[in-house]
């Protein structure tokens, strides 16, 4: 993206630069340099945060660094020249001796830089609140005795009985999920009415399949998210904190010990019914990502290096969908749940495959190649013998992260990393509809899956209703959290999304003690 979309930022970058310069400069600090050197590189990684993303360095990109090759060659690249840009060029300012200073003077200057630290929206401010609100993640430990806490929670049926009407084939046992990487609404042809021609396939489905509108995101990432909707439930840790105990530090064992239990999962309810789960992750199969989704009772979890190609850390969109058929085509017993997750089009990538138009904006062709890639694997399942006896559902991890080029690209004003998603239901002989989520949000997901298939008097931990149900009422279902961020969802229509801002929520804070 281009620096100018953040004109704002930049005048702040530069305000704070010069003021700490010319402090420094007639300061008598010993190792002038040393300090001038170690500001430029903080400061380089905070302007390559703004260039990548139109943002300064937030919490949820320090607990995702050891994803940063998810990014891409070509985008680490591009971020790491920035940083050395910076390091490199304070080598060449000239840090020459001061006169000596009152002390007042010392007293005054270094009070008035403290005052634009704490006060104003600059460099270093931003990086001491990352700081801090990231240390609060990594050393938080939730009460691993947590029968106080989870008995508050606990239910005895997923949705309340009355009368539905049944939107699937009678004969529907199967269920694969497409839980496409960072995907808002907004990209869809159907949606944005932009006449871009970059989801042909799913603007197909808007017309041929069910089609949930007014539906968010609960939460971001994605280990927060993928979790987070298969147990309809909010978390707070990432892959790796400082107790050692994060998803991506612990032995699979371990991690099964201390999380399986925890919180009731999709996947878990369906075993007893005697279902074959299955998780397809286009990560590597001793990834972060695929141990976390190992805690959580699937039959089997699959990622690159389990089908053919392996290159970087993740297979492509288009070697996703391939895994898919194959595993598909696999399967000889039924019923089955599949859950996958292709991730070409994560933050920061470029499409390897297939290019929109001329090739230049790399969220048109990231998206033009995952609507291919999705196209072709639903020609192959319309005309396979799964399409009567199986419900496929599309949708996505989170909403796409808000930049300016997201924004200006796709006409959107969403200002936070909770947005539309898309929610599709497609195959098992249904009839096209389009229903109205009321702006619940993902952690619906998991109830209204158990409630297509019949499957109800389970005990659970979930904190959504099924989108079908008409007597469930939440708190949660029109609240969203992303650590220790809050907002409220309400219905709205593009490009205005209806996304608030909320304080701290103790229900939400309480309820991470119970799913880690």
């Amino acid at each position: 993206m281009s620096l100018s979309g953040r004109l704002d930022l930049l005048f702040w970058i530069y305000l704070e630069s010069s003021i700490i310069y010319f402090f420094i400069l007639s300061s008598n600090l010993k190792f002038k340099g040393v300090i001038w050197f170690t500001y430029n590189a903080l400061l380089g990684v905070q302007v390559a945060s703004v260039y990548s993303s139109g943002y300064y360095i937030l919490p949820l990109t320090l607990s995702n660094a050891s994803e940063y090759s998810a990014l891409g060659i070509n985008a680490i690249a591009k971020l790491s020249f920035i940083v050395f840009a910076f390091v490199f060029s304070s080598l060449f300012i000239r840090m020459v001796k001061s006169k000596p200073r009152k002390k007042s003077i010392k007293i005054l200057g270094a009070s008035i830089i403290a005052v634009i630290i704490i006060m104003l929206p600059v460099p270093l401010h931003a990086i001491a609140n990352t700081i801090s609100s990231y240390y609060s993640q990594i050393t938080y430990k939730p009460d691993y005795n947590y029968p106080e806490y989870a008995k508050k929670y606990l239910k005895a049926s997923v949705w309340n009985e009355g009368p539905i009407t049944s939107l699937l084939n009678k004969d529907t046992k199967n269920v694969i999920v497409i839980f496409t990487e960072g995907m808002s609404s907004s990209i869809i042809d159907k949606v944005n009415n932009q006449q871009l021609n970059i989801t042909p396939n799913i603007d197909a489905l808007y017309d041929s399949s069910i089609v949930f509108e007014n539906y968010y995101n609960h939460t971001a990432a994605t280990f927060r998210g993928l979790r987070g909707q298969l147990t309809s439930a909010y978390q707070y840790k990432d892959g790796n904190n400082s107790q050692q105990d994060g998803f991506a530090q612990i032995s699979n064992e371990k991690v099964t010990s201390i999380y399986q239990k925890r919180l009731v999962s999709l996947p878990e309810i369906l075993n007893r019914y005697g279902y074959r789960t299955y998780f397809l992750a286009s990560t590597e199969k001793h990834s972060t990502l695929n141990t976390m989704l190992k805690s959580m009772s699937f039959t089997q979890v699959y990622g690159m290096g389990d089908f053919d190609g392996y290159q970087d850390d993740r297979m492509t969109d288009k070697q996703t969908f391939a895994a898919l058929r194959k595993l598909l085509l696999d399967q000889k017993q039924q019923p089955f749940f599949i859950g996958v997750y292709p991730s070409g089009t994560h933050h920061g990538r470029d499409s390897p495959d297939l290019k929109y138009n001329d090739g230049k904006n790399p969220y048109y062709n990231k998206f033009f190649n995952y609507d291919a890639q999705l196209g072709n694997f639903i020609n192959f399942f319309d005309k396979s013998g799964f399409y009567k006896n199986t419900l496929l559902i599309i949708t996505s991890d989170h909403s796409t992260f808000p930049t300016p080029e997201f924004k200006k690209s796709f006409g959107i004003n969403a200002d936070y990393f909770v947005d539309q998603i898309p929610l599709i239901l497609h195959g098992a002989n249904i009839t096209h509809q389009k229903i109205d989520a009321h702006a619940y949000n993902s952690l619906s997901l998991t109830p209204t899956i158990l409630q297509l298939l019949g499957v109800n008097n389970e005990p659970n931990y979930f904190l959504g209703c099924s989108l079908l149900d008409k007597y469930c009422s939440s708190q949660f279902s029109n609240m969203s959290a992303v650590g220790d961020s809050y907002y409220q969802t309400s219905s709205g229509k593009y490009p205005e999304y209806n996304v608030k801002e909320l304080p701290e929520n103790l229900y939400i804070k309480e309820f991470y003690n119970i799913s880690g």
